[in-house]
């Protein structure tokens, strides 16, 4: 038993453990080459996935720019709206000063056709569409006439006596204060 365990190891096949020493090296060598082809396979996503997101980014940021500026002429044309809406205001306020002028030339000239001798005025106040007028007569007969010739001379004015009262010291003589209403006149009425 000696004998035979004194028998050295001969490989008689060589080659095999080459063959496998190559086969290890060749799966090493692919282990290696497939994570440096999956480290730039997602190297590369990664790179597409970036460019893609960037540009999403910059389409929003163009539209935030677009919306900026719709923004800003929104915002000019409110401001023109109201500029408009102002100058809009002013002119009814001139036309109806205007109306309110003409309406006061026509207002007197009705009084100085319509004014009786023996009456005279004192006082002419406007109350929004009304004249309130104020005077003294010579006599009650001479605020009828001043009644009836204003109701001739100016129709429109719609003239109503508020007030007839005898004046102080010419009281025995007759002689009444007065006052009367009168409408302005509408426009377009001459």
């Amino acid at each position: 038993m000696t004998a035979v365990a004194q028998v050295p190891g001969i490989n008689l096949l060589p080659h095999r453990q080459a063959v496998r020493r190559r086969r290890s090296q060749l799966l090493l060598w692919q282990l290696a080459c497939g994570a440096l082809l999956g480290l730039l396979l997602a190297l590369a996503a990664g790179t597409w996935l970036q460019q893609q997101l960037d540009a999403q980014l910059r389409r929003q940021e163009g539209l935030r720019h677009a919306m900026q500026q719709v923004n800003a002429v929104l915002v000019s044309g409110k401001r023109v709206q109201g500029e408009t809406a102002a100058l809009l205001l002013r002119q009814q306020a001139i036309a109806s000063l205007q109306e309110q002028r003409n309406a006061w030339v026509r207002m007197l000239d009705a009084l100085a056709r319509a004014m009786p001798a023996g009456v005279a005025l004192h006082s002419v106040r406007q109350e929004s569409a009304m004249v309130r007028l104020q005077g003294h007569a010579i006599s009650q007969e001479k605020v009828a006439a001043l009644l009836q010739a204003l109701e001739q001379a100016a129709p429109w004015s719609r003239p109503a006596l508020v007030e007839v009262r005898l004046e102080g010291p010419r009281a025995a003589e007759g002689a009444v204060e007065w006052t009367i209403r009168l409408a302005l006149a509408p426009a377009g009425q001459s």
